[in-house]
């Protein structure tokens, strides 16, 4: 059974349709309004997300060892500098659990790469590493496969290479057909077995061999380079939760002094930044679009105000009968959380359908893959706040209604 106060409060949301909907108009643009921004900017959120974990190194955190000293402005190498191997590498990935994507180990060397059948020389950067690198080369793969676990154990003489290397090595060939040819780097044959995606601000040449002894030695015959370890964060979120968990475990590998010894550089700062300017961009763009739904939310106050007009005899003639003060606020403050609530339903639709349509122009216009993301906590703080605002602007009309006199009531003309 209907309570009295809300069949009243619905009959005369009946009684007058064109001004119920006009009340609901300003609602139901101003959360049509947040409920696309909201999706819209949480789209945007997910995809620069996406941009950042296949374009850039934010996420990759690099422990390099201490090997020399600078005194006087001299360098002075270490006798004992910390030396990282594969074992630390797994230890440091138990560690880290599901927080590290993924952890290597890795040494760096330089030298001239050549083709056989051609005398030109091409300064390249080569790093030993393991397959789970992968996950942090500059580039994805444009053909072929990175290294994997038998290319280790194995000693394989194999390569993946940068898009840049390719092309010096063979202009003619295409991507695909450079798979399986060879080339010298530091008097070694090196078949590639996999090609970097090319990209015109990165013509560096690089290549990736597997990390062995042998390998090693060739990248630095003097040994006066330690390998380091490279950790792929999970997300950008757990960058500050992965690097507390790396220094957690150089205290138990090296001791609480692990700071005068191994340099840990990570993007925090740069993460910081990313993320504090993704809720401002949010925040901003929520506040421009609650300023519309404060502007329906005075529209229904408007029209209670004139409700209650239109309407004193009849508060009159209730309270003469025995309402009571609540009763007649109870039944403006439904009306207005009816208006605000059906407003808000027809907003959500209308933002989803809005929402979509933007992010489909943007990416016919950009190619960029931006799509509306629409989470149930979006649609809920829309909704939400779409009643807060209607139960906020009904309040004045009901107290207004409510504090009628009876007698001036019954009088009013």
């Amino acid at each position: 059974m209907i309570p009295e106060p809300v069949r009243i409060a619905l009959d005369a949301m009946r009684a007058n349709p064109l001004r119920t909907f006009l009340s609901t108009l300003g609602v139901m643009i101003g959360v049509a309004a947040l409920v696309a921004i909201l999706a819209l900017s949480d789209g945007l959120e997910r995809y620069s997300r996406e941009q950042i974990e296949q374009t850039t190194d934010l996420q990759t955190i690099i422990l390099a060892s201490k090997s020399v000293d600078v005194v006087d402005g001299v360098a002075i190498r270490r006798n004992d500098p910390v030396e990282f191997s594969e074992e630390d590498a797994r230890e440091l990935a138990r560690a880290l659990g599901p927080i590290g994507a993924r952890t290597t180990v890795f040494a760096t060397g330089s030298g001239w790469a050549t083709v056989p059948e051609d005398t030109a020389q091409h300064a390249t950067l080569a790093t030993a590493t393991m397959p789970a690198a992968e996950a942090m080369l500059p580039r994805p793969l444009a053909a072929g496969r990175f290294l994997v676990a038998a290319d280790v154990s194995g000693d394989s003489s194999v390569a993946v290479v940068s898009a840049a290397l390719a092309e010096a090595l063979d202009h003619d060939a295409d991507t695909a057909d450079r798979i399986g040819s060879q080339f010298l780097w530091n008097d070694t044959t090196w078949r590639i077995v996999g090609v970097t995606a090319d990209h015109p601000g990165d013509r560096m040449n690089r290549a990736w061999i597997p990390f062995t002894p042998r390998n090693v030695r060739l990248l630095d015959p003097g040994g006066r380079r330690p390998a380091s370890l490279g950790i792929r964060a999970e997300s950008v979120e757990s960058l500050p939760e992965a690097t507390a968990a790396i220094e957690h475990w150089l205290e138990g590998r090296i001791g609480t002094s692990w700071n005068e010894k191994v340099n840990l550089a990570s993007n925090r700062q740069r993460i910081d930044q990313v993320r504090q300017a993704m809720l401002v961009f949010k925040l901003v763009l929520g506040a421009i679009a609650g300023i519309s739904l404060l502007v329906g939310g005075i529209g229904i106050m408007n029209v209670l105000l004139a409700s209650v007009s239109e309407r004193t005899r009849e508060i009159g003639m209730r309270k003469a009968a025995g309402a009571r003060a609540r009763d007649i606020s109870l039944q403006f403050l439904i009306e207005s959380l009816a208006i605000s609530g059906f407003g808000s339903l027809l907003g959500i639709l209308l933002g989803m359908a809005g929402a979509s349509a933007v992010a489909a122009v943007v990416r016919r216009l950009t190619e960029a893959p931006v799509h509306a993301a629409f989470t149930w906590e979006s649609v809920a703080f829309a909704a939400g706040a779409a009643l807060l605002v209607g139960l906020g602007f009904g309040t004045w009309p009901a107290r207004r209604a409510a504090r009628l006199s009876p007698i001036e009531a019954l009088r009013h003309e």
